[in-house]
């Protein structure tokens, strides 16, 4: 934990204590200022991970906690919002939700106070996700057939002038459990103003993403067109459909 107004350090600032709650199971973090709660290892697979942050007030004056903020959605926080007196505990509540966040996480908890020697204090808790493969289904939610998965079934460039380009992104997956090659026939009138790369050979369950820039064409109104995806030459049951419009 660290405090963004001046603060006088103790020798233990750099100390970190991890405990168990007092009977509830909760992992505890006793913290210093200026000292980083470190959860280690996060196991994605697991789920969200709650815990509880402790910090002696070892100011001369009560705290006098009254609003929380985090900057990201994976970090939820709850608090009493009843006075810390000098020589007490503030303990905060903490679930972090790991999914889809593999690799170093760091994220910053913030106290507001008010009539407070302090305007507010500022905790880091970082660590390690450790994550999973997850199902292809999970983000590429629609089976195209031939064992293709993708993200979408329309993409929908909405409004747009002419001769202006734009960009959307797609993700898909090659599901079957062997080797694919898979590539998106796109109609030749259409060529000019579609650009995409294609997949290529995916291995079993390997998973991409494709950008695609698209000009909206001069003199026309309305675009809605199929792009067919291939896998070992062969068409899948459904079509990847472009649309756009004349704005």
């Amino acid at each position: 934990m660290r405090f963004f107004a001046s603060l006088r350090m103790t020798a233990a600032a750099m100390l970190l204590v991890i405990s168990c709650g007092p009977g509830d199971g909760v992992r505890t973090l006793r913290v210093t200022t200026s000292t980083e709660a470190n959860l280690g290892k996060i196991k994605e697979i697991e789920g969200p991970v709650t815990f509880k942050l402790v910090c002696k007030n070892d100011l001369a004056d009560t705290l006098y906690p009254v609003q929380l903020h985090t900057p990201c959605g994976c970090t939820q926080v709850s608090f009493d919002r009843k006075p810390v007196a000098p020589g007490e505990d503030e303990v905060l509540t903490v679930t972090y939700d790991p999914a889809y966040r593999p690799g170093p996480m760091m994220e910053e908890i913030v106290v507001y106070y008010r009539n407070s020697p302090v305007r507010s204090r500022s905790m880091v808790i970082k660590g390690e996700v450790i994550g999973y493969n997850h199902p292809i289904e999970e983000d590429r939610p629609y089976a195209y057939g031939e064992g293709l998965f993708m993200s979408h079934k329309v993409l929908n460039f909405g409004g747009r002038r002419p001769g202006e380009t734009a960009d959307m992104f797609f993700r898909h997956g090659n599901g079957g459990s062997r080797k694919a090659d898979i590539r998106f026939d796109i109609p030749p009138e259409w060529q000019p103003y579609v650009r995409m790369r294609q997949p290529g050979r995916m291995k079993a369950d390997e998973r991409d993403t494709i950008h695609v820039k698209f000009t909206m064409p001069e003199g026309i109104d309305t675009v809605s067109f199929a792009i067919q995806p291939y896998v070992n030459g062969k068409p899948t049951d459904e079509a990847l459909c472009l649309k756009a419009t004349k704005r």
